[in-house]
């Protein structure tokens, strides 16, 4: 930077002209010596005489008053002199002491501007950059500071149409702020900042233009690797939920085909065994317990049925099977009030919106039986045609919960899995004491219902 720097920030040094305070002294010694060979020279030819007959005929207007005056009157002006001085010199000190503060300052600045972590520059009112420190060096691909000064900024923009537009709305408000601006370096490549421009009036008198730069490239290129990190693990996790349902529709037909037939025989046999009176009671007898196992395990496996497969989402639809879900819970838990409101819901969402949904409203049952001591619970289910999306709620006015606390279940974790890889949002609203709310959005384009 050198000498530009330097005018940018002021100048070097003290005050130029400024007096040594020596000089007084020598100004003093000039005084008293300019006064004795005054005074020698008045002696050698008698100037009071000489004055003293040529004001002898205006003694009427008291002329020969005027040496005494005039004594008066030096007098005078010496001691004027002497607080002027005194001024002078207070004001001097207070003068030197605002120049060491401003030199503080001015040091001060330039350590901050030179290394500050951010790219700074100076720029004047068309935006050919005057001064930069090496922070905007390294960002704009250059070896040092100096090989900035003279371009023009908006030759590093790779959209430099964007200046003129910025360019006009510093002059308007004073100040932009840009949070995605691309810049091209003086090598080719790339780089991604966030930056503020500002614009003053110089000390000249001039618009000057103040830009801050941070470079956030590294940032971009992480953050761009976690994206594409986070769309893999969900494209797995998907996968691994479609292949999990794929398993339970599976398992919940062998249940429902080769299960139920078996138990379904095996129920018919001990029925013709139970009836049979020409058995001896024994037989009869076990005939009926083997009946009374053979119901106890077909409601098992029908409760297993519902866990693994709900049939009524296949069969009838979101709405119904949410409803039927519901009942089933009302009747196991009398005791706890549930309102169920499911409104404008279409026939198909999909199935994968529809799993998601249906286990939202399930897993938010369990939560309320397990874990929150609510006395009553709300269900919501509607479509949002203004949003595009259908929207479901399970709110409580149970215990709640510390959303700041760590969870170890994975229900609502698995639920927001769900959820996102629909391309919908998922919240829960939950404090100590203020019950718990479950929200979920489910586009409905992803969700098939667009039509």
């Amino acid at each position: 930077m050198g000498d530009s720097e330097d005018a940018a920030f002021g100048g070097k040094g003290p005050a130029a002209g400024v007096p040594h305070p020596g000089l007084a002294w020598r100004d003093l010694g000039l005084v008293v010596l300019v006064t004795l060979v005054f005074f020698l020279a008045a002696s050698l030819l008698e100037v009071s005489e000489m004055v003293g007959r040529w004001v002898k005929p205006f003694e009427s207007y008291q002329l020969d008053e005027l040496p005494a005056a005039a004594v008066v009157l030096v007098a005078g002006l010496a001691w004027s002199s002497w607080r002027r001085s005194r001024q002078l010199s207070t004001e001097m000190g207070l003068r030197l002491q605002a120049q060491a503060r401003l030199d503080a300052q001015r040091q001060l600045l330039e350590v901050l501007f030179k290394e500050n972590l951010s790219a700074n520059l100076i720029a004047d009112a068309d935006g050919f950059i005057v001064l930069a420190n090496p922070e905007l060096a390294r960002l704009f691909g250059f070896a040092s500071p100096v090989e900035a000064v003279g371009r023009r900024l908006a030759d590093f923009y790779q959209e430099p149409e964007h200046w003129d537009e910025q360019l006009r709305e510093l002059r308007r408000a004073g100040r932009v702020d840009l949070t995605d601006l691309r810049l091209r370096r003086a090598d080719g490549d790339a780089a991604a900042v966030i930056a503020r421009i500002t614009v003053r009036e110089s000390g000249a008198g001039a618009e000057e233009i103040h830009a801050f730069f941070a470079d956030v490239t590294a940032l971009e290129r992480t953050r761009s690797e976690l994206a594409g990190a986070l769309q893999e693990n969900r494209r797995l996790a998907q996968r691994g939920i479609e292949m999990l349902e794929q398993e339970r529709r599976h398992i919940a037909r062998e249940l429902h085909d080769e299960m139920g037939q078996w138990l379904n025989a095996l129920k018919i046999d001990a029925v013709s065994l139970r009836d049979r009176t020409d058995l001896p009671e024994d037989a009869r007898s076990t005939g009926r317990s083997i009946v009374e196992l053979t119901d106890h395990v077909y409601a098992v496996a029908r409760s297993l049925l519902k866990e693994l497969r709900p049939v009524a989402l296949d069969e009838l639809g979101l709405a119904t099977a949410l409803q039927h879900c519901v009942d089933q819970w009302r009747r196991r838990h009398p005791n706890l009030r549930c309102d169920f409101r499911a409104e404008g819901l279409p026939e198909s969402l999909g199935e994968a919106a529809n799993i998601a949904l249906y286990r939202l409203v399930q897993e938010g049952l369990t939560n309320v039986t397990k874990h929150s001591g609510a006395r009553s619970v709300r269900i919501e289910v509607q479509q949002d045609l203004a949003a595009g999306e259908v929207c479901a709620a399970v709110s409580d006015d149970g215990i709640g919960m510390d959303p700041a606390t760590p969870r170890t279940g994975l229900g609502l974790a698995g639920l927001r899995e769900r959820v996102e890889m629909l391309g919908g949002r998922f919240r829960v609203d939950s404090a100590p004491g203020g019950g718990t709310r479950v929200h979920a959005a489910v586009p409905l384009v992803v969700a098939g219902a667009g039509a």
